[in-house]
This record gives structure tokens, sequence and C-alpha cells, in this order.
């Protein structure tokens, strides 16, 4: 009984970590800056070929975003959900190349957005986003990890960059 509720109550974790950060960042945020774009009249022409490249980011960044989830999913020990502790490092997949797959996975979203809409405050968002990302990566996630793992941590972010994919950095 204790193991159900345990998970349930694991589950019930997830669903508001999804239902506020995610859906948060990728809807409530971009719709207040949407409105408030809207109440000042300041509307720009969408460029179809642009809106197109937008749709293609945001249903990348989908994308990506499964392929890490059912990666963690997989591992079993991993889990994109802060309530949650990790118990294993993720390399495979997406985490092979960069650090934070799930974080460029909201990106490409947040720039799909600001290309449908061609909305100038929704890029100020996706600023602010990134602002914010940077810093809690930097202040709490990282360092939360290193202190679960240690040197298996260390040693996946000397081989791992944070950020930006090796296949796109020159040596």
């Amino acid at each position: 009984m204790a193991s159900l509720r345990r998970i349930l109550k694991r589950q019930l974790d997830a669903f508001i970590y999804g239902l506020i950060g995610p859906f948060s960042v990728l809807y409530l945020f971009p719709r207040f800056f949407l409105d408030i774009e809207n109440q000042l009249g300041v509307n720009f022409e969408a460029v179809f070929i642009l809106k197109w490249i937008g749709i293609i980011l945001m249903n990348f960044g989908g994308v990506l975003a499964i392929w890490c989830a059912i990666i963690m999913y997989i591992s079993k020990k991993a889990t994109p959900s802060p309530f949650s502790t990790p118990q294993k490092v993720v390399t495979n997949g997406p985490y092979k190349y960069v650090r934070h797959p799930m974080m460029w996975s909201l990106n490409f979203v947040i720039i799909g957005q600001v290309l449908v809409w061609s909305s100038p405050f929704v890029f100020v968002w996706f600023l602010i986003w990134i602002r914010f990302s940077i810093i809690y990566v930097a202040k709490y996630e990282e360092p939360y990890l290193i202190s679960l793992f240690g040197k298996e941590y260390l040693d996946y972010c000397k081989n791992t960059p944070r950020w930006i994919p090796r296949v796109l950095i020159k040596n």
C-alpha cells in the first residue's frame, strides 16, 4: 500500500509540475505577452515562410521533449520532474550531445511561437526565459546533480557541453 501511495504521489507531482512548469512557459506567459501586444496595438504581418519554419521548430521541440522523456522513462532511474529524485545520470540519446536537451525543446517551441505569431513581445519572453534557464541550471540544477552524483556527474560535465552540442562547435 505504501509503494502504491508513493507511486501515485510521484505521478501527481509530475502532473502538477507539467501543468505549472512547461504549461506556463509554453502557454501562459506567451499568451500574456501576446495580450499586452494586442492591447498596445502592436501587430506585425505574419510572413508565410517564417510561420512554417516556426511550426517545424515547435514540432521539433515537442518531439525532442518526448524523446527525452522516453529515455528517462526507459532508464527507470531518471525523471524530468524536479519533485522526484533522479537515481541515475542519463547520458544517451540527446543527453549524449548536450546536458540539457529538455531546455532546448522548450527553446525550440518558444522560438517557433515567435515566428508563427510574428511577435516581438513573445521574443522578449524568450529572452527572459533564456536568462532564467541559464541561472536556474547554473545555480540550482547542476549543483544539485553534482551533490547527488558527485564524480559521475562531473565526468559527464567534462565530456558533454551544457548548452551548445559539440557537433556545432569547432575544436
